[in-house]
């Protein structure tokens, strides 16, 4: 079960980040995130047994024993969709007072492309903000693969706020043609961690300059369903121009060209207490050289001791900046949170009760919609008092 959000030293309730790997893939990402920062707020799902028991995580939900028997989804999607409707009600319980929900998994398989759309959808009833890290398969996995992949891609769109889609084409060239197999699946597992890593350190340490939840809910409200992702480390007396030309030339960034014709960017900068100012000024010139001249950019900086030495940035790069029509009461800026420090909305707070007695029934799906979900919320309504 959830715990509600910690107040922070001021006795605000601070915002609560929740990752969630699915399918064997999100879940051994997820695992090893949560061995190298113990303090992250995780949990993993799948079907097959075997895969949630070689995890050392402490909150695992094995879900569809009465669909798979403990055994994978074997590549089938509709499977792994009915395995997570089975056992929806331990997802709710997990969602419980969650700002945002971070989903990590890879399509193409059964599991993650039919679970997570499911998933979404109940985090939008919740009122989390929802990000989805999504690895893509190889093209020698085949059309097929490929397809399933897109058309999950598709349905998780219905409801989560944004999806990163990490290529692992992207991230692995010709030059690459001798790295060993599980070293090169390694890659996609290791760009998740980078990006939640630093997600999370935005959230939970101190900023000593002007990033916060807002700005991020800002980000994923507005980039029209899709960004883009990119990390960087450097260490030494050259370390803030390592992690400039990293950003610049990422291979997620198609090498700065996704910089040129990006409408809005978060950059999060993480250094000991030997980060200096001129440092800082150095990254952000170089982005700025690469960024359009009227795009929407925020940046912050992290002080985390662990850090002493070393430098790391990510960067949130939307393609497209299409501010959203209409929100629901539950979701507007400071919907969670926000709500637990008694502040008022413009809006009738109406929240979603879940399904009752109904919960084990197959939902009402037409048109990748779920007819169960009332018009108001599907359509992102809002219902003035």
């Amino acid at each position: 079960m959830s715990e509600p959000a910690k107040a922070d030293g001021r006795g605000i309730a601070a915002p609560r980040m929740l990752v969630m790997g699915v399918g064997s893939s999100g879940v051994r990402a997820v695992a090893a995130m949560r061995q190298l920062n113990p303090g992250l707020d995780a949990v993993v799902i799948d079907t097959d047994t075997k895969v949630l028991e070689a995890t050392s995580m402490d909150r695992v939900i094995h879900v569809g024993a009465t669909v798979t028997r403990g055994f994978s989804s074997g590549g089938d999607v509709e499977l792994g969709r009915q395995s997570i409707e089975k056992d929806s009600s331990s997802i709710r319980n997990q969602l419980r007072l969650v700002d945002l929900l971070v989903i990590v998994t890879g399509l193409g398989g059964g599991t993650g492309s039919g679970a997570v759309p499911v998933i979404t959808r109940i985090a939008r009833e919740a009122g989390s903000l929802v990000l989805v890290m999504a690895g893509m398969p190889f093209a020698f996995e085949g059309r097929k693969v490929a397809r399933v992949a897109e058309e999950a891609l598709k349905r998780i769109r219905t409801h989560a706020d944004a999806i990163i889609r990490i290529s692992n084409e992207r991230l692995v060239d010709r030059s690459d043609a001798e790295l060993p197999a599980e070293q090169a699946y390694a890659r996609s597992h290791q760009v998740m961690m980078d990006g939640i890593c630093g997600i999370w350190r935005l959230l939970t340490k101190n900023g000593v300059c002007g990033l916060d939840f807002s700005c991020l809910h800002t980000m994923l409200r507005n980039c029209d369903g899709y960004c883009h992702f990119a990390s960087a480390e450097g260490s030494g007396d050259t370390r803030a121009t390592r992690v400039a030309e990293g950003l610049a030339k990422h291979r997620l960034l198609n090498k700065g060209k996704l910089l040129e014709a990006s409408e809005g960017v978060v950059v999060s900068l993480t250094g000991g207490h030997d980060l200096k100012l001129s440092e800082i000024e150095a990254v952000m010139n170089r982005l700025q050289e690469l960024l359009p001249e009227e795009i929407w950019l925020n940046f912050g900086v992290v002080v985390d001791p662990a850090f002493e030495g070393r430098i790391s940035a990510i960067a949130l790069v939307a393609e497209h900046w299409k501010e959203p029509l209409v929100d629901d009461a539950n979701r507007q800026m400071g919907f969670s949170f926000n709500r637990r420090q008694g502040l008022q909305q413009g809006e009738l707070p109406l929240e979603t009760a879940g399904k009752g007695e109904f919960t084990y029934v197959d939902p009402t799906i037409h048109n990748n919609q779920d007819l169960d979900v009332p018009a108001y919320i599907r359509r992102d309504i809002k219902l003035p008092r």
